[in-house]
């Protein structure tokens, strides 16, 4: 591990593999989820991916429970890098669905109580899973570039509104279940069995298309993620690029495959990065979430 100017953490619902956390010297606060049995698991620490999906597989009628990391668990992360004076930059999830930003701020000023020297920069990322993820991968390039924690903190708050995600997912069971369906609540009425595909940027979820069939709706999330580069004319190697999964590594390749296909089809030669999305976003959406995300890495303009 290398010895770096500021250390990064974010929660869990960054979706981050561990090897690259190690590897990056990132530290990460769980969330939590539990069952019908009620007992709260943390994520990224108790279980894989995998078997949560798994059991939300095994017990679809058992709509999973989050819940956010609370200020003593921040606390914990943050107290020994304020003893050692070592800078922190703490990423969340976006606070439009969750309070671990606010837990994160709480924490900060609990700790300058007693370290009133800490320097501890926390940033509402207004992101979610792997979108969140490239947000700490770019933290992590920034960092080892030479840029100092607040020179990041603000790059990172900047950045974020120029990237965003694509989603479908099996059903909107899961979301109105969870009170989450937000912008889409109109589809409800129409029918739980409809396959959206969901805009998610800054925050803020919106409807960009009404499928019927879970292959047009890979189709059509394909399709839209191509399009917003042409409609940029971006250059596409600017970007962190990768296609998400839930349950089915076979359906992220599926997805993959044909993103490239709309890519190539609009003059784009890239292989994105195929990811497993985690917890947090699986439990409110289902085990068949699927995305594409992207993210412009920071230029210095």
């Amino acid at each position: 591990m290398t010895e770096t100017g500021f250390k990064i953490i974010s929660d869990s619902c960054c979706d981050l593999p561990k090897a690259y956390c190690e590897e990056n010297d990132i530290g990460i606060v769980p969330l939590y989820v539990a069952f019908d049995d009620g007992v709260y698991m943390r994520d990224y620490l108790d279980f894989s991916y995998h078997e949560f999906y798994q059991k939300m597989l095994d017990n679809p009628g058992n709509f999973p429970k989050t819940s956010l990391p609370g200020v003593e668990d921040y606390i914990k992360v943050f107290e020994p890098f304020a003893k050692e004076g070592k800078k922190v930059l703490c990423l969340c999830m976006t606070t439009t669905m969750s309070g671990s930003y606010n837990s994160a701020r709480a924490a900060v000023d609990e700790i300058k109580d007693e370290y009133p020297e800490a320097e501890i920069e926390v940033v509402d990322t207004k992101a979610l899973t792997i979108f969140q993820g490239m947000l700490a991968a770019e933290a992590v390039r920034l960092r080892d570039m030479g840029k100092s924690l607040s020179e990041t903190a603000d790059i990172i708050r900047k950045i974020k509104a120029d990237g965003g995600a694509y989603f479908t997912i099996g059903d909107l069971t899961y979301l109105n279940k969870g009170g989450r369906i937000g912008g889409l609540v109109k589809l409800a009425a129409i029918g739980l069995g409809l396959k959206p595909v969901i805009y998610f940027k800054e925050g803020i979820i919106s409807l960009a298309a009404i499928t019927r069939s879970r292959k047009k709706s890979l189709m059509e999330l394909a399709k839209q993620a191509a399009a917003y580069f042409v409609k940029l004319k971006a250059d596409i190697n600017e970007y962190y690029l990768q296609v998400g999964y839930g349950l089915s590594e076979a359906d992220g390749t599926e997805l993959k495959t044909m993103f490239v296909n709309e890519l190539k089809k609009a003059g784009y030669d890239r292989d994105p990065e195929l990811v497993h999305i985690g917890t947090m976003v699986g439990a409110h959406n289902g085990p068949y979430l699927m995305g594409i995300a992207f993210l412009k890495k920071y230029s210095g303009e």
